[in-house]
Parts: structure tokens; C-alpha cells; sequence
């Protein structure tokens, strides 16, 4: 399958109760991410992750719904059409 450019935006709800359980799935994923950039917004109890990652559309899916059942998580995914 061919691989892609995605970008990726994760918002996170409630920092404390999974933002370890995000930063482990991504280092499952982490050959596959070219940028991670993150913003945590601590008096809101908040934080945005920004990624872009080459991956088939296969691993997107499996990526982003991994992190979509996480409670406290918001996915939002697209592909960079080239």
C-alpha cells in the first residue's frame, strides 16, 4: 500500500488522566511521524498535539481510532494530496 502525507490534530480534554496514554501510542507510531508539536494549555486543563506522519491510509485509521477511544480525545485527520 501506498504511503501518504497526513496531518493529524489531537485534542485533549483532560491532560492529566490520558495525555500518558497519548504519548504512548505515539511512540508506537513514531517512525511514522515526520513533526510533533504540542501546546499544552494548563489553566484549561487542555492541550492541542499537531502531527504530520507518512503512513497508508491502513495505519491512519488504526492510529487515529486508537486515540479516538481514548475518553477526553478529540481526532481529527487529512490527507495532503501531492
Amino acid at each position: 500500500m501506498e504511503k501518504n502525507l497526513h496531518t493529524i490534530t489531537i485534542t485533549i480534554f483532560d491532560r492529566e488522566s490520558v495525555y500518558q496514554k497519548v504519548g504512548n501510542i505515539l511512540h508506537a507510531y513514531s517512525d511514522n511521524i515526520l513533526l510533533r508539536t504540542g501546546y499544552p494549555i494548563k489553566e484549561r486543563n487542555i492541550a492541542i498535539i499537531f502531527l504530520i506522519v507518512e503512513m497508508t491510509n491502513d495505519q491512519l485509521g488504526a492510529l487515529s481510532g486508537k486515540l479516538g477511544q481514548l475518553k477526553n480525545v478529540k481526532v481529527s485527520a487529512a490527507t495532503i494530496k501531492t
